[in-house]
């Protein structure tokens, strides 16, 4: 129930590895109860201190209580760390919860050489932020 309600008010709760009450509500937020390493600067923070790739639910589960307007993250830093992976599971994830338009053109800039702009008129931030939040879990 704890976890319901501090996401009706715009928290993603991570309680159940021990990191209760991260933020998703921007980066101000995370400075102010201590998680600057671990969110300020996206997912590049993650990289360096070991949280590539721990997702182990299901997204879907989260999108039926409502975690869709979380805060914002640059697209752009998942690129600059060449996490294609992520990115394609991002454009699935889209796909998933039924924006097929924003995956079509996802897929098209995936397939495009210039990967710096890689998917920065397709997917808005919220999103990419979500699935971010929800691989923790």
């Amino acid at each position: 129930m704890s976890f319901l309600l501090l996401v009706s008010l715009g928290l993603l709760s991570l309680a159940s590895i021990g990191y209760l009450a991260l933020a998703a509500i921007g980066t101000r937020c995370n400075r102010a109860i201590g998680f600057v390493a671990l969110h300020a600067v996206g997912i590049r923070s993650l990289a360096s201190i070991g949280y590539v790739a721990p997702a182990a639910i299901d997204v879907r589960s989260a999108v039926s209580i409502g975690c869709l307007t979380v805060a914002t993250i640059d697209v752009g830093s998942v690129v600059s760390i060449g996490c294609l992976v992520v990115v394609a599971i991002v454009v699935w994830y889209v796909v998933s919860i039924g924006s097929p338009a924003h995956a079509a053109i996802g897929f098209r800039s995936l397939a495009s050489v210039p990967l710096l702009s890689l998917l920065s008129n397709s997917l808005t931030p919220q999103y990419v932020f979500y699935f971010y939040f929800v691989s923790l879990e």
